[in-house]
């Protein structure tokens, strides 16, 4: 496996959100971000987690991309379905003043050097797909930041162009890599060279490779990251049969029982539940792949072994809810409409060539707002500013420590440690 310097995929609406919400709550009833000082602080906050990734990730990073949510096609194109439908706004932000500060946030990046990316009618999930794709197409690995589990579906290796995708959630300090990752990263491709080869080849592509695979374990050992080797295919597969309670995608199935309180429940199709359908499926038909999902004969059988599981529905519903929950969950390019991968991939083309001016340029807070008026409206403020707020100082680097508040814990694969 060849391992090289990455590309960092961010999710720029995870980064952003997840930054928002850990600033301390104001009081009087005002609204958060309702004035300069609480703009500042984000700016701040935001500042200062990407330096802090920046210097995690700079020895396997040389190129960095920020994806911008636009509003999606999917609204669009499946109304019927209501799409993030639940999705509301708290009232007690101050919208305009978020967008406004994450703007000036991207325009800043945006000057040293980072790739940033909004594509009308397109989702940053989107849009990281069309970059991961282009990236692992032409032999370039990449790593995607998010707390988006819909984006595990990328994780991949190329066998043709030898690069590969994976997911990282800095604040679980997860790493989800493709089945086989961790024995790659501790297999020395120089060690099976022999004295001879590795003096005429010093410097050379294995010695590199070792290098990269050195820093990457490195990483992984420093911050104490914990890696989960997952099948895509199978990961994918029972992703759309549960559904995501977040985008308001209801599971394939879903059925209410009457309590003995009078009040109905509603019932769906659980993460066991699709362990079980899965299982039987790859009992009956040996094995699923992902183009499973294009081919009638093999939609016509899912539907079926969910019927025979579960129940509860019939086999034509499950059908219907199995084609819309692909269309609606899996970044693929029979999914996505070819006007908006056009767009993505055409400019992906015009910043291809684009690349971080210098990576230390963003590896610390006062370098990313260095000539802005955010330093000084910073300082104006005085040494209480930002009393209360989960920011490390840029003053102590080492070691260093991530930021942001805990969230409710949720159930996810096993995590194996190569340390």
């Amino acid at each position: 496996m060849k391992v090289g310097k990455h590309t960092l995929l961010i999710d720029g609406n995870y980064f952003v959100f997840s930054r928002l919400f850990v600033l301390p709550k104001p009081k009087n009833g005002q609204k958060l971000l309702g004035d300069d000082k609480q703009k500042s602080q984000f700016m701040r906050k935001l500042s200062i987690d990407f330096a802090s990734e920046m210097r995690k990730l700079k020895m396997f990073v040389d190129d960095v991309v920020l994806t911008v949510d636009s509003k999606s096609w999917r609204k669009d194109l499946y109304p019927e379905a209501e799409y993030k439908g639940t999705r509301k706004q708290s009232s007690n932000v101050d919208w305009t003043a978020v967008y406004g500060v994450y703007e000036e946030f991207q325009k800043i990046l945006a000057s040293h050097g980072v790739t940033v990316h909004q594509i009308q009618g397109a989702e940053a999930d989107d849009v990281i797909f069309g970059w991961s794709t282009a990236l692992n197409n032409r032999g370039k690995s990449c790593i995607v930041w998010s707390g988006d589990r819909d984006l595990i579906q990328l994780v991949n290796y190329s066998n043709t162009n030898d690069a590969h995708t994976i997911w990282y959630y800095n604040t679980r300090k997860s790493l989800y890599g493709y089945q086989g990752f961790e024995q790659d990263m501790i297999t020395s491709a120089a060690s099976e060279m022999t004295n001879e080869d590795m003096l005429f080849n010093m410097g050379g592509e294995h010695m590199s490779r070792d290098q990269y695979q050195n820093n990457i374990l490195g990483w992984v050992q420093a911050n104490k990251i914990g890696i989960t080797e997952i099948d895509c295919d199978e990961f994918i597969f029972k992703k759309i049969l549960v559904g995501d309670k977040s985008d308001n995608i209801p599971s394939v199935v879903t059925w209410q029982k009457e309590m003995k309180s009078g009040k109905l429940r509603t019932y769906s199709i659980t993460d066991k539940m699709a362990d079980t359908i899965y299982t039987q499926f790859i009992k009956e038909f040996d094995n699923f792949t992902i183009d499973y999902l294009f081919n009638s004969e093999y939609k016509d059988k899912l539907a079926d072994v969910v019927y025979r599981v579960v129940g509860h529905s019939n086999i034509g519903l499950i059908k219907i809810a199995i084609q819309n929950n692909i269309s609606l969950m899996l970044l693929h390019v029979k999914t996505i409409p070819d006007p908006i991968q056009k767009a993505i991939y055409e400019s992906i083309e015009r910043d291809w060539e684009g690349a971080l001016d210098n990576i230390d340029n963003v590896m610390d807070m006062e370098k990313i707002l260095k000539g802005t008026a955010w330093l000084n409206k910073e300082a104006s403020f005085g040494p209480d500013a930002f009393a209360g707020m989960d920011i490390p100082s840029e003053e102590n680097k080492s070691p260093i420590k991530l930021v942001g508040k805990k969230t409710k814990t949720e159930e996810k694969p096993k995590s194996k440690k190569l340390f």
